[in-house]
């Protein structure tokens, strides 16, 4: 069975996990973040190991797995679909990911005090985080950035599509770029209700099955603006969330 080293509150992680869930692949879960360092050179969510073939990194595992499994839902084998996701996927962590690094993150890392460990080789996402975290006005700065990536998603991706690629529905692209958008809403980060086409798009992703499961991290979590994070609540929704994947009939937590 495919093992999967993820945790739901990573959102690389709950992409992959969700795109296993919905194509009804068997995985194995192994959501211990101190596992990783030994699976991942860079120590980092998620990884996969199918029969002895690890594989790193997000937008890679998607590909891997959406051609090897033959995920035509989520990773249609038209060249030109494949070369658009390829396209938003080579971006994300540039582009979208910074939803997280300058404002999910350091709300949430106020609960451990400030990054809980120091891994070199993710230099560039500590360095993010550390001057977010830095920022007194963290919160108005974060959103301000969040707001032009919108807003660029918007032109750029889904102005003339439903879904991020031009697929007919929601492909591996949708899913990475839901991940970091989405959890700002939940944390009461960030109000899009100027961004229409972004709320339009968003509907389209939570009708998607299995959606509260698998987002129930956030769920959990909740507002972390008007209430800082804690340890306590961090750990909960954690707990509660692993324990609702592993009610899931292709998922078994290890």
């Amino acid at each position: 069975m495919l093992r999967v080293y993820a945790h739901p509150a990573s959102q690389p992680s709950r992409a992959v996990i969700w795109a296993c869930v919905l194509n009804d692949s068997p995985i194995t879960l192994i959501a211990d973040p101190g596992v990783i360092a030994g699976i991942n050179p860079r120590g980092q969510l998620p990884a996969i190991d199918d029969d002895g073939f690890v594989l790193a990194e997000m937008p890679a595992i998607l590909g891997y797995l959406g051609a090897k499994q033959g995920w035509a839902n989520l990773y249609p084998e038209d060249m030109h679909y494949r070369a658009r996701m390829s396209q938003y996927l080579h971006a994300h962590h540039c582009l979208t990911r910074l939803a997280t690094l300058k404002l999910m993150a350091p709300h949430v890392l106020v609960a451990f005090g400030g990054l809980p460990t120091s891994n070199p080789l993710s230099y560039l996402d500590n360095t993010c985080i550390r001057e977010a975290m830095a920022d007194g006005g963290r919160l108005a700065t974060g959103q301000a950035l969040v707001g032009e990536v919108i807003d660029f998603l918007e032109r750029a991706y889904l102005a003339e599509h439903d879904f991020v690629a031009g697929t007919p529905q929601a492909s591996v692209a949708d899913l990475a770029c839901y991940e970091e958008i989405s959890q700002l809403e939940m944390a009461n980060l960030f109000d899009m209700s100027d961004n229409k086409t972004m709320q339009a798009w968003m509907r389209r992703m939570r009708a998607l099955p299995h959606h509260d499961t698998i987002h129930l991290f956030n769920i959990a979590l909740g507002d972390i603006q008007t209430e800082p994070n804690s340890m306590e609540r961090f750990t909960l929704a954690s707990s509660q969330a692993i324990a609702a994947l592993s009610d899931l009939p292709s998922v078994t937590v290890e």
